[in-house]
């Protein structure tokens, strides 16, 4: 979760706080509901792909994998080019 910290002028206070009594919220809550508003809208011009069906086997199997502790813990690249 992320916390945000913002100032508003009195105007901008205003304004919202009367937008926010009008729906019964306090100024807090109705700005976090008008940033999330505007997140879900931006939120639907992100395009999506679908994976092949190879790459979905192989992330199930990489996840398998880890799972089953068939991994190599790698801290620093030079180990690889060994």
């Amino acid at each position: 979760m992320t916390k945000l910290q913002i100032t508003l002028t009195d105007q901008e206070a205003m304004a919202l706080g009367y937008g926010a009594s009008n729906l019964g919220y306090s100024l807090t809550k109705f700005v976090k509901f008008l940033l999330g508003q505007k997140a879900v809208e931006w939120n639907k011009n992100i395009p999506s792909y679908q994976l092949s069906k190879k790459a979905v086997e192989g992330l199930e199997k990489s996840m398998k994998d880890y799972k089953d502790g068939k991994f190599t813990e790698v801290k620093s690249l030079m180990e690889l080019v060994d």
